[in-house]
C-alpha cells in the first residue's frame, strides 16, 4: 500500500520519496513481542525543514489504511515542494494549516472513483455504480464531519482557551455543543466526574487541528472541480487523476510557495476564485435531492438552527 501510494504521486511528476522515508519511518503495526508502544494515530514530520521526512503508521491492507496512506503523503510531498532556496526555512509550511491537510485528502477522494479503481484492475469496466449510495458514503465521510470540526470542536476549544472554561464545566460544555451542532446526547448521564472532549487526541496534543479540518474539506472539493472541469475535463464524480501531469503541476503551484504568500492570494491566483462552498454543494447536488425526498415527513433531532 505504501509503495502504491508513492507510485499514485509520481504518475502525477513528483520524484520518488528518499529511501530514508522508509527507514526511518515507523510505518506498520508493532509485532505482539516488542518491548515498547506507539501512538496508532497516524501523523507526518518534515523534521529538519528539509530532506528528512518521516510519518508513523500502522498501515494494514484496507481502505481506511489506503486513504491513510495517500493522506500521509501528501503532507509529505507538500513539504518537499516547498523544500527549496526560494522559500526561506521559517516560511516551509502550508499557505495555510487547511491547505496541508486538504491535498492529501483531495487525493483519497480521487483514488476511489471508478475510473482510477477500473485502471489499477480493481472493479470492473462494467460494474455499475449507484450514484446516491457512493455519494452517501463519501458525505459521512467529508460533510458529517463539519459539524463536529467547525462546531463541536471549535467551539469547545475556544470556550477552553478563550474564555477560560473552569475544569469543572468541561464535560457540560462538551454535550451542550454536541447536542447544538449534532444532534445527540449521552447515552446516560456524563457528570463532571468524565473528560469525554479528552478522549479525542487533537484536545490533548494538536489545537485547532479540527478548524483546519473543517476548512480543508471546503478547500479540497474546490480543488477538484477544478482539476476535474478545466483539467481533465471529466465529470467530478468520475475522474481519474492518475497520470495527469497537468494536475501535478496545478497542485505543486498551490504548495509550492509555502508560506510564502497569502492563502487568499493562492487562491486567486491559481483557480481564480474566493474560499466557497459553493464547490461542495455542487457536488453533493444529486444527494441533496434525493435526501429532501427521503426525508420528508420526518423528524430531526437537532434542537436549533446553527
Amino acid at each position: 500500500i505504501m509503495r502504491e501510494g508513492e507510485d499514485f504521486y509520481k504518475s502525477l511528476g513528483y520524484k520518488p520519496l528518499p529511501e530514508t522515508f522508509y527507514t526511518k519511518s515507523s510505518l506498520y503495526p508493532l509485532p505482539p513481542e516488542a518491548d515498547y508502544k506507539k501512538n496508532n494515530h497516524a501523523s507526518a514530520w518534515h523534521l529538519d525543514l528539509e530532506n528528512d521526512v518521516r510519518s508513523l503508521m500502522s498501515v494494514e491492507p484496507n481502505t481506511r489504511w489506503w486513504n491513510t496512506v495517500l493522506h500521509e503523503l501528501g503532507h509529505i510531498y507538500y513539504y518537499q515542494a516547498y523544500t527549496s532556496d526560494s522559500v526561506p526555512v521559517i516560511l516551509r509550511g502550508g499557505a495555510n494549516r487547511a491547505y496541508h491537510e486538504a491535498i492529501g485528502t483531495l487525493i483519497g477522494l480521487a483514488s476511489m472513483q471508478k475510473p482510477f479503481l477500473v485502471q489499477k484492475g480493481l472493479v470492473k469496466e462494467d460494474l455499475e455504480v449507484d450514484q446516491v449510495q457512493g455519494l452517501l458514503k463519501e458525505a459521512l465521510d467529508y460533510i458529517v464531519v463539519m459539524p463536529w470540526a467547525s462546531g463541536v470542536m471549535t467551539d469547545f476549544e475556544h470556550s477552553l482557551y478563550s474564555e477560560n472554561l473552569p475544569k469543572d464545566q468541561f464535560n457540560a460544555r462538551w454535550w451542550e455543543l454536541k447536542r447544538k451542532y449534532q444532534g445527540i446526547v449521552p447515552p446516560f448521564k456524563r457528570g463532571e466526574d468524565y473528560c469525554d472532549a479528552c478522549s479525542k487526541t487533537h484536545i490533548n496534543n494538536d489545537a485547532a487541528q479540527y478548524y483546519d479540518y473543517a476548512l480543508a474539506n471546503v478547500l479540497l472539493f474546490q480543488f477538484h472541480m477544478h482539476i476535474a472541469k478545466n483539467i481533465l475535463k471529466q465529470d467530478p464524480h468520475n475522474t481519474n487523476y492518475y497520470g495527469s501531469k497537468e494536475t501535478g503541476d496545478f497542485l505543486l503551484a498551490l504548495m509550492a510557495p509555502g508560506a510564502t504568500v497569502d492563502w487568499r492570494e493562492n487562491l486567486r491566483e491559481n483557480l481564480n476564485d474566493e474560499i466557497s462552498a459553493k464547490a461542495i454543494q455542487e457536488y453533493f447536488d444529486p444527494l441533496m435531492e434525493w435526501l429532501k425526498k427521503e426525508n420528508e415527513g420526518r423528524n430531526y433531532t437537532l434542537p436549533e438552527k446553527v
